[in-house]
């Protein structure tokens, strides 16, 4: 029986791997049932962490009652605007100030459950992203958010052309199936002029990150784009900064090296 069994065994070994090369199919549920476990988890760190008392996995220290947002009958809802008023991480990541898009209609990437694109204020703003319906089945409030939600992959977003001022992603792009149909989509969604405001990992490949990026594929794909590096740094350094913009908890990411690069872009459609 062992020996039937790890026959058995290595069958399905063989198998994973061969499906895993030939079919994007199977690819990408893969990397969707790892993204919504990823997700499950977190928000029972974010309820721990916003109704009893835990430092959460960024180390923010558990909100005080006067710093808790209480904006909605919605405890997860307002867990998650705590947390975005407690750690507006995006404008340490990006290098942009709350204000920055006042006014102006943009779209944000690969926006997750948290959908971070609410640390900017004064804008109109969208979400994409291709396990929407799926997030809000597993609990997380999006119906509540100030954001107009699409359920979509990049490499097809549902917009008319040149409808964005801007467009923002955050650790997404090393998600996508294809770099560079989503390059060409966002190129087209957003104006002439219009502003992108990416930061990037550069990173061996996963099964959640499959894309192995750099500077050259990301030039190559933003081709119609005027597109400026404004910072690189390792993943010890980005929290380092954060946990100093912040007020976090130092220490919980000194495990964290240099090895992985973030890279913050910042472009303008030119034509």
């Amino acid at each position: 029986m062992t020996a039937i069994r790890g026959i058995n065994n290595g069958i399905s070994a063989i198998s994973d791997r061969s499906l895993r090369k030939i079919s994007p199919t199977y690819r990408t549920k893969r990397k969707y049932d790892s993204e919504l476990h990823y997700w499950k988890r977190e928000l029972g760190h974010l309820k721990r962490w916003y109704e009893e008392g835990t430092d959460d996995w960024w180390a923010i220290p558990a909100p005080s009652p006067d710093q808790k947002q209480r904006v909605s009958n919605i405890w997860a809802f307002n867990a998650v605007m705590t947390m975005h008023h407690l750690r507006p991480s995006y404008l340490e990541e990006l290098q942009l100030e709350s204000d920055f898009f006042r006014g102006k209609r943009v779209l944000e990437v690969g926006c997750g459950p948290l959908a971070p694109i609410l640390q900017f204020s004064d804008c109109i703003r969208h979400g994409l992203d291709p396990l929407i319906d799926l997030y809000v089945e597993s609990g997380w409030p999006l119906y509540a958010y100030d954001v107009t939600f699409v359920n979509a992959r990049g490499e097809s977003m549902p917009y008319a052309d040149s409808y964005f001022d801007a467009v923002i992603a955050v650790n997404a792009l090393d998600h996508v199936d294809d770099v560079t149909w989503v390059a060409f989509e966002i190129q087209r969604v957003v104006k002439v002029g219009g502003g992108l405001y990416f930061e990037i990992e550069y990173h061996a490949p996963t099964v959640n990150e499959p894309q192995r990026l750099d500077d050259t594929i990301l030039l190559d794909s933003f081709s119609s784009c005027n597109m400026r590096k404004v910072l690189e740094r390792g993943k010890k350094d980005l929290f380092q900064a954060i946990i100093n913009r912040f007020g976090l908890v130092r220490g919980r990411f000194d495990h964290f090296s240099n090895d992985e690069r973030l890279v913050a872009w910042h472009g303008q459609r030119k034509r």
